[in-house]
């Protein structure tokens, strides 16, 4: 599982800030699987209309520890970025990107940021776990139960959290339980089908389109490019109703 990415333009109205890396490599997988319940409070469009002042912030998260294959990370960002440069909503969107991001790290980025989007782009284990960078820059795993804990603890602002990497839909349920919508893995995906997934997701959300809408065009996209893994990607609204939440 793995990827590779060319480093993200700098320049444009999104606001983009982190250190940047060139890695190579591929993916995971993704699938889907929507609830409707009742919960935490949801922004509707008409919240978001209100709103309007205050920015959508996603922060990207990326890893590729050195003892893993090289992943196409600073492709993806590229990729969201340039597809928010051209949406309708495009002033409404900040973007954070954190790279190399040790488990020591994540609590830190998501207190400092505060987004409403989390997206974490990077390899997952087969024991369904996200892989992130000890100090050393090798693998370290994050167990489900503490990614859990964290997304509890902090779920004021967080909105939507994707989990671009293998295997990761175990945690993407365990995450739902706190946050309105959570998109997993649930096998490996091709780095291809991944990026492709994730460019058509934030683009959609950038023409004000909903949750649901925004996975479904992901996946519809995965299919057009006759990837054959758009069953890969999952979301799972516990809290929410996907097609009620809208960012733009």
């Amino acid at each position: 599982m793995a990827k590779s990415k060319k480093s993200p333009n700098q320049s444009g109205g999104v606001n983009i800030s982190g250190s940047t890396v060139n890695v190579q490599g591929d993916v995971v997988g993704r699938d889907k699987v929507t609830k409707h319940f009742s919960g935490a409070p949801t922004r509707t469009k008409k919240d978001s209309q209100n709103q309007s002042s205050n920015p959508i912030k996603i922060l990207f998260l990326a890893a590729n520890p050195q003892d893993s294959v090289r992943l196409r990370l600073d492709e993806e960002i590229r990729g969201i970025k340039q597809v928010l440069l051209q949406a309708e909503f495009r002033d409404k969107f900040d973007i954070e990107q954190e790279w190399a991001v040790r488990v020591s790290d994540l609590q830190g980025h998501l207190l400092r940021h505060q987004p409403d989007i989390v997206h974490f782009s990077g390899h997952g284990s087969a024991a369904s776990e996200i892989i992130l960078e000890d100090k050393t820059g090798e693998s370290q795993t994050v167990p489900t139960r503490a990614l859990e804990q964290l997304f509890a603890v902090l779920k004021d602002n967080i909105r939507c959290v994707v989990l671009n990497a293998c295997y990761s839909k175990k945690q993407a349920q365990a995450i739902a339980k706190h946050i309105d919508c959570v998109i997993g893995m649930s096998k490996a995906i091709g780095d291809e089908a991944a990026i492709n997934f994730a460019v058509v997701f934030y683009q959609a959300l950038g023409f004000g389109r909903n949750v649901q809408t925004a996975f479904d065009l992901g996946c519809v996209q995965i299919d057009m490019q006759s990837l054959n893994e758009q069953d890969t990607p999952k979301l799972l609204a516990t809290k929410c109703d996907p097609e009620e939440l809208v960012f733009a």
